[in-house]
């Protein structure tokens, strides 16, 4: 289940940043961390802190909820 969860977050991620046109680097300058955390969020091989979603939230102007639509915890 995590690795699911994982991957379905960082897809939302990717996808929120695409909907804003933002490129992965830029992304990763906008929140202050580095692209290779960005690119291994998007491919749901690592989960994001709290403050990186509060970050990333910020960036692209969207509610934290919105990372996690479609997510099934069960």
């Amino acid at each position: 289940m995590d690795k699911d969860f994982k991957y379905y977050l960082g897809r939302n991620i990717k996808a929120e940043r695409l909907r804003k046109n933002v490129t992965q680097e830029e992304f990763a300058e906008l929140i202050n961390m580095s692209l290779s955390y960005v690119s291994k969020l998007e491919q749901g091989l690592t989960s994001p802190t709290a403050i990186a979603l509060f970050k990333m939230s910020n960036v692209l102007k969207i509610p934290m909820e919105e990372f996690f639509k479609g997510i099934d915890i069960n």
